[in-house]
């Protein structure tokens, strides 16, 4: 059995080594596929309207039967009509994305902290996360004004002392910059076990998670930064095969680039057939819930850190170790 200790190597590794019933991963998977293929399909009932209006659009471009200054006229009157929907949509929208989000984070975080299995759903841990998020909100606010003021103190001070020369003011830009980003980040790992915190104790954690990274930083940064490189290159590599699949389709039907140059309404009429729809609705649903499956690998670190509060309160304590 893996011993529970917080470690560089065991934060990388914490979504491998995590206790809990079987069956988590490939559950986690269905259920964000689904989610993601819900929320695309309420989002295209909600868009219906403006989403009808660009079909439109773009067939009588094809068909040749509207001119430019005509398509300016027909989309300002018509987006303009359903202004207000589209507001509210995407207000609705983003709320709905901002609760799955915490129905998803609160599975992930109950399985690295208490060691459950699975389950999804609307409750208490949802909405203690969503305070979580809003209190992160609330942070970047705060460093950004907290930055912005520094900055101009540091950058007045360094002004002065070159003198008020042009030259001081372009040197101080790198300084005050590298120390607005090391500040904000030291603060973000610091505070990142605040939702394995919160699912831990019940109740909302937020600054308290700086005690639960003492001693940690390094650890949690450098497990951080290499998970950020295999995430760069994960990313890169589905993202380009995500490209490629769809640039294969094109060619499938078309042969060639000069053929599409050439008869750009065969390639509008093409876009909007149901089969090339859905063919790009499968290649990036799979993209987004692998998306979904990284997340989980992210929030291992800063949740094993949650988990072995040196001050108590998780199911284990050990040593630090950066090993």
């Amino acid at each position: 059995m893996v011993e529970h200790r917080f470690s560089f190597a065991n934060a990388m590794l914490h979504f491998a080594q995590a206790r809990g019933p079987g069956g988590f991963i490939w559950k986690y998977a269905l259920a964000y596929l689904l989610a993601v293929l819900l929320m695309g399909g309420l989002a295209y009932v909600l868009f219906q309207p403006l989403i009808g209006l660009f079909t439109n659009v773009l067939l009588q471009v094809a068909q040749e039967a509207m001119s430019g200054d005509d398509i300016e006229v027909v989309m300002t009157r018509e987006i303009s009509g359903m202004a207000g929907r589209i507001v509210f949509s995407y207000i609705g929208l983003l709320l709905l994305t901002a609760l799955v989000w915490s129905m998803f984070e609160a599975a992930i975080q109950r399985r690295y902290v208490r060691e459950e299995g699975f389950s999804i759903g609307i409750g208490a841990d949802e909405f203690r996360l969503l305070l979580v998020a809003f209190m992160w909100l609330l942070f970047n606010i705060v460093g950004y004004l907290a930055s912005a003021i520094i900055a101009a103190i540091l950058g007045a001070v360094i002004m002065g002392l070159g003198g008020g020369e042009n030259f001081a003011l372009g040197f101080s830009f790198p300084i005050v910059f590298l120390l607005a980003a090391f500040g904000w980040l030291y603060c973000t790992v610091r505070l990142a076990p605040a939702a394995g915190l919160t699912i831990r104790d019940s109740r909302l954690q937020f600054l308290n998670a700086w005690g639960a990274s003492r001693g940690r930083f390094l650890p949690l940064f450098f497990a951080y930064v290499f998970l950020g490189i295999i995430f760069w290159i994960i990313f890169t590599v589905l993202y380009s095969g995500g490209a490629a699949a769809t640039f294969s389709i094109f060619m499938a039907n078309f042969g060639s680039i000069e053929q599409i140059e050439a008869n750009p309404a065969e390639l509008i009429f093409f876009v909007l057939q149901g089969r090339f729809i859905a063919s790009l609705v499968g290649i990036y649903a799979v993209l987004l819930t692998i998306n979904g499956l990284l997340a989980y690998v992210w929030a291992g670190p800063a949740s094993l850190a949650a988990k072995t509060d040196p001050r108590g309160g998780g199911i284990a304590q050990a040593p630090d170790v950066f090993a």
